[in-house]
Parts: C-alpha cells; sequence; structure tokens
C-alpha cells in the first residue's frame, strides 16, 4: 500500500477520486448524530463502571523507516507517534487551534507576525525542560526534512523564527492567512536530544523521546514496538499502562487483527463498517471528517444563470433521505461548505428543504410551463424556446455519488425536467470536469485541516479547481477577505459573510459531511472522542475494563 502523507498542512486535498481511495468511500451521518457520538453496541453501563487502572492497549501501524516524527512521512506511524508527542498547537472539538505546548499567542498590527509563549512546565520524558530551543530546533529540521514528511509542507506558510526569551518566540508568516496557526499543529522535538550530527543519521533516530502520555520501551522491526504510560506535564496521568503497536502491511492485515481480537482499535470509513465480523464484541465511535459532497453546477450553462432554476434543483434534493438511505445516517447534513462542528460554522444560512411544491414555485416564477402537454417544461424568452432539460454527471466507482445522482434525477423528472444520467469511469469523469462537458455534478472534496475555500470558487481558479465556472466579484472579495483575516473575531464574521452569500447564491447544492468510525473491541471504555486530525485525541481519559473472573 502507497504511504499516505496526512493532510495537516496542505491547502487543499481533491478528493474527486472514485471509492479506490478510503476518503472517497466513507460514508456519512445525520446532523443530531454528530462528531464524538459512541453509536450501536455501545453497552449503556458504561458510564456506571469504575475506571480501571493498568492493562495493555493493542494497537497497529505500518513497518517505520524513522520514530523521528519530524522526519516520518507515514500517516499510520504519525498517528502512534502522537502519543509520545505534543504538538505546539493542537486543535480542540471544534476544530479551533487551542494550547497545547503553546500557551498563548498574539498577532502582530501586521497580522503576519505571531509572538508565541510556551509553557514553562513542560517536561521531555529524560526530565529536562522544553524550551524555545527546541522549538526553533523542530522548525529547522522540519525546513530540512524530505518533502515526503507528513508535517512538511508546514514550512510553506512560514518564512522566518526568531527566539525572543527561553520560552518565547516570534514566528513570521509569508502572508496573512487565517489558517496560518493551523501550521503549527507539528511535534516538537529535542534539540539536546537530536540535536548532534546529522538529523537524518541519529543514533536516536529509532528511539523517540517525547512529551506525551506514553514513553518508547522498544521497537522490534516486522514485529511491535511497545509504549509505557509515563508521568505527563499535561495534567493528567494516562489510565492504560502499556501500549503494543502490531506492524501491518496492509489496511486487509489491520481488519484481519481486529476481527481476531488482537487488537482493540481500528479506524474505517463508514462504507467499511459491513467489512468485519467482530461486531457483536464490537463498539462505534463515529466522528466528523473534511469529506464533504455536494452538487455543482455548470455556469457556462444559461440554464443555471438563473437563480431560480438553481434554487428549484436544490429544493428537490431529497437530503434526509440520502443521508438515512445512502450515508446509513453516518454523517452530517449541512447547508454550508464549513463543517457544522467548526467554531466559524455560520448556522444562519439560507436553507433550501426538500419541497416539490417550492421547487414547482420557483420555476413557475421563471415562467416554465409545460406548453405542449409532453411532460417536459418548456419556455419561451425573447423568441428563444428552451428545454427544461440537463444532465448529471457522477464517477460509477463512487457508489455515494452514483445514488445521489439517481435520487435527484427522479425528483427532477417529477417536476417537469429531461434528465440525463451520465456515469462515467474516474478518468472520463475528470476530463469531463476539466473540459466543461457536463450540466449537473455529484463531487467530493477533502478538506485540509487548514481552511482555504478559494480553490472552489474564486474567479482566478476558472479553468482549474472551480470546476462549475463560477464567476463574482462579490464572492471573489468574500473570499479574500475570509482567507486574510487573523483575528478571531475578523476570522468568524468573514466567514459568516461567506455563508451567508453562498446560501444566496447558491453556486452549489451542500449535501453532507461524511463520518469515520473508530471501532473499539469492548475492552476499551471512557469518553472516546476521536478526532480526523487525531483519532487519539483524549487517549489519557480512556481506560480498559475486564470482567472479574467468575
Amino acid at each position: 500500500m502507497k504511504k499516505q502523507k496526512m493532510a495537516v498542512c496542505f491547502a487543499l486535498l481533491l478528493a474527486l477520486a472514485g471509492c479506490s481511495t478510503q476518503q472517497a468511500q466513507t460514508e456519512a451521518a445525520p446532523k443530531q448524530q454528530q462528531s464524538q457520538t459512541a453509536t450501536q453496541n455501545q453497552p449503556e453501563q458504561t458510564q456506571q463502571i469504575a475506571v480501571q487502572e493498568g492493562g495493555t492497549l493493542y494497537l497497529c501501524m505500518r513497518n517505520a523507516l524513522t520514530l523521528n516524527p519530524i522526519l516520518n512521512e507515514d500517516a499510520s506511524v504519525d498517528s502512534i507517534l502522537k502519543l509520545i508527542y505534543m504538538p505546539l498547537i493542537k486543535l480542540d472539538q471544534n476544530h479551533k487551534p487551542a494550547p497545547s505546548i503553546a500557551q498563548s499567542w498574539s498577532f502582530d498590527e501586521t497580522g503576519t507576525v505571531l509572538s508565541m509563549n510556551l509553557r514553562s512546565d513542560i517536561m521531555w520524558q529524560n526530565g529536562t525542560n522544553l524550551t524555545a530551543d527546541d522549538v526553533i530546533f523542530s522548525l529547522q529540521a522540519l525546513d530540512r526534512a524530505g518533502e515526503n514528511a507528513v508535517y512538511k509542507d508546514c514550512m510553506a506558510y512560514i518564512s522566518n523564527y526568531t527566539k525572543t526569551g527561553n520560552y518565547s518566540l516570534d514566528i513570521t508568516f509569508r502572508q496573512n492567512f487565517s489558517g496560518n496557526l493551523y501550521a503549527l499543529q507539528m511535534p516538537i522535538i529535542s534539540r539536546a536530544y537530536y540535536g548532534s550530527g546529522n538529523l537524518q543519521q541519529s543514533e536516536n533516530d529509532m528511539i523517540p523521546m517525547g512529551n506525551g502520555y506514553f514513553q518508547f520501551e522498544k521497537y522490534v522491526p516486522a514485529k511491535e514496538m511497545v509504549l509505557n504510560r509515563c508521568n505527563s506535564s499535561f495534567g493528567t496521568l494516562a489510565h492504560i499502562d502499556k501500549i503494543v503497536v502490531t506492524l501491518s502491511t496492509d489496511e486487509a492485515t489491520d481488519l484481519y487483527s481486529f476481527e481476531q481480537g488482537l487488537t482493540d482499535l481500528l479506524a474505517v470509513s463508514a462504507s467499511d463498517m459491513g467489512k468485519s465480523d467482530n461486531e457483536s464484541n464490537t463498539k462505534y465511535y463515529e466522528y466528523t471528517t473534511n469529506y464533504f459532497d455536494f452538487v455543482g453546477f455548470n455556469f457556462t450553462k444559461s440554464l443555471f444563470q438563473d437563480s431560480n432554476v438553481r434554487k428549484a434543483i436544490a429544493s428537490a434534493l431529497p437530503k434526509q433521505s440520502i443521508l438515512e438511505n445512502v450515508y446509513l445516517s453516518r454523517g452530517s447534513a449541512t447547508e454550508s461548505f464549513v463543517n457544522p462542528n467548526y467554531w466559524f460554522y455560520e448556522p444562519n444560512v439560507t436553507e433550501y428543504p426538500f419541497s416539490i411544491e417550492q421547487a414547482r414555485a420557483y420555476l413557475q416564477a421563471s415562467n416554465w410551463r409545460d406548453t405542449n402537454d409532453d411532460t417536459i417544461l418548456d419556455r419561451t424568452t425573447n423568441e428563444l424556446t428552451e428545454t427544461f432539460q440537463m444532465s448529471i454527471l457522477y464517477n460509477t466507482e463512487n457508489e455515494i455519488r452514483k445514488q445521489i445522482a439517481i435520487r435527484l434525477a427522479d425528483e427532477l423528472r417529477g417536476i417537469g425536467a429531461e434528465v440525463h444520467l451520465d456515469g462515467q469511469p474516474y478518468d472520463v469523469y475528470v476530463q469531463k470536469l476539466q473540459s466543461g462537458e457536463f450540466d449537473l455534478f455529484v463531487g467530493g472534496w477533502q478538506f485540509s485541516v487548514v481552511p482555504d475555500y478559494s480553490f472552489m470558487l474564486h474567479s482566478s481558479q476558472v479553468g482549474q479547481t472551480n470546476y462549475m465556472r463560477y464567476q463574482n466579484a462579490d464572492m471573489d472579495a468574500l473570499l479574500e477577505a475570509a482567507y486574510g483575516s487573523v483575528q478571531e473575531e475578523d476570522i468568524k464574521l468573514a466567514y459568516s459573510n461567506l455563508q451567508k452569500k453562498i446560501g444566496e447564491e447558491l453556486p452549489f447544492i451542500s449535501v453532507a459531511f461524511r463520518n469515520s468510525v473508530l471501532l473499539s473491541s469492548d475492552r476499551v471504555y471512557g469518553e472516546v472522542k476521536p478526532l480526523e486530525s487525531n483519532i487519539y485525541d483524549n487517549i489519557n481519559e480512556w481506560f480498559l475494563y475486564e470482567e472479574p473472573a467468575s
């Protein structure tokens, strides 16, 4: 299996691919079942069981070429290294930058220089203090790391960094950008521990020494890595005593190990849920992802220049039925391109609930009538007669997109549209998007952790990633304001204005954000709150429960 590069600091990741990738296969769930919700098979007595100390948790990852989190290029290894290393800045449950090693920060009046204060009580696992020298060293190391390092693209946002005190530094960014703080979700390594000689050839390369809830014990190539809990500077001691990480070769092996009870946790897309045969002893923890599904218009077609037509199509999309029957109720229905769990999500946007009556009213307002009793609407404007007809493009490898297209087509036919379904292999699908050979299309984006949505709608991206060919000067200005905002209140206002404008203009129809699922053995208890950016986010609050011997 190809090594996956985590979308930690990319401005965007295109996820129009078919079901050959995990991200493109993910299904989704209803808004009331948003992230961090334990569903199905979760014992009701969980909260009544007293916390137990100790025990061994079994996880899995790929064989590691390095255990230095700055140099590592593998996503599964990075997930495990998060148990050993805390980030400079973390994301909270609302996707908002929150203190971790850094305890506070502020931007200067230009919005490009960040003054950061570190906690002075963070200890490395060898008993020494973490200081600004370690942060500077980590930034320098990441700057020199290979192009495929998981966190490499964080440095694309940073132009300079300067130590201002033992526990403070200034970081200068290349430009004002609302996502700059997100680029600091990087692990920090010890200068004293790694700093002598070539980092790539360090004798400590396979002996990680961090500052998290667990510390390294041993690594046996092609077999396992073992971690032990340790005293942490972050407020609590983990309940779990030991973690044994099995080294596996691929996702199929991961699934087999989980089914056989050899591992305790497995993160899967919702569409992979049915592949596990271990359901009777399995708990499910759903968490929201950044995978966004939508229906896009081709704005070079005169039909979609009419906002009433776009609103009619939006009103004819049976979103709730799709959510329940296509996504199997795993995801969040949305009227916005911003995930409903995010701190800058705007709930007060124009909504288009499913209503055939309203869809017909929108069309009648634009003079669409069935004038020749052939069940297909038409209209004549300035002696030009149009027929209400369209095609819906989707890629055949993606069953979710196929079902969205089919169900939308059925409803549109019911209101007088002539609809052709254009299912194509992924390569042809992309070619048609790029060349503009479509009317409507069902698409999806795997948004980066770093918020930037300009690629979807900005006029400068027409012919590139703005497949809808949408151009609007006011929208461009709102996108630029959201991109360039730095202060928290400015970011929230800018994204509120942008979401409201999109609701009014309707350049695309939002469908849902998909959920993923953390499968867990029945040994794992506590309030498990996985995040897409870190499925072990609050592992210090988990515990293992074994039934007393009878």
